[in-house]
């Protein structure tokens, strides 16, 4: 209850608030770096994808829980609170796996998230590994989602969820989420006035 879906588009226009670093540019958790430096920065709205052939190209709208895992539906698709602002190029890389921790990286961006062979328990196939920097952010993400769409959670298929409504989080990611919230406490950009 309370939540109102503005639509997809609408998204850019939250971002101008919900994902805006103190530079006045867009809060990318897959271009900044821990020590909060990027190599490339993006102008709300000024930088929006077109097309990409690399990293610092432009920025477009990352689903953390992919679209096609919940068939491009509504409000899901235009959730700010999982729909984040992020480079297109590594976004594309990301693609639709998982988030995990990398065994063996095939490719690393330039702020060191890695795509690459899984090192979780029970997971053995390709995973994304954001900073640890962000961790904590995309556990609580999965966390929100699971609780969020609990009614709708046990036909979302991405491998981070489980098979049953609770805890919904699959059981090879839930150990792993649980320490990146622990590790990488609520930041001021989740726990203040914005996302």
């Amino acid at each position: 209850a309370g939540a109102v879906d503005k639509g997809y588009d609408f998204l850019y226009t939250i971002y101008k608030t919900s994902d805006n670093l103190p530079n006045g540019k867009v809060w990318d958790m897959y271009s900044l770096k821990s020590d909060g430096t990027a190599n490339y920065y993006y102008d709300h709205g000024g930088d929006k994808c077109g097309s990409y052939s690399n990293e610092g190209s432009c920025y477009n709208r990352e689903h953390t829980i992919p679209q096609s895992s919940f068939k491009d539906g509504y409000p899901m698709r235009s959730d700010v609170h999982h729909v984040l602002p992020t480079d297109g190029y590594v976004n594309n890389k990301r693609g639709t796996y998982p988030y995990g921790v990398v065994a063996s990286s095939s490719w690393t961006s330039t702020n060191g998230s890695k795509l690459g062979s899984s090192a979780v328990n029970g997971y053995s196939g390709t995973v994304f590994e954001p900073i640890d920097e962000f961790k904590g952010d995309f556990a609580r993400i999965i966390f929100y989602f699971a609780t969020r769409y609990e009614n709708i959670i046990s036909n979302v298929s991405f491998p981070m969820f489980g098979d049953s409504a609770y805890p919904g989080i699959s059981s090879w990611s839930l150990p792993m989420l649980l320490q990146w919230h622990t590790n990488d406490p609520v930041s001021e950009k989740e726990g203040g006035e914005h996302r």
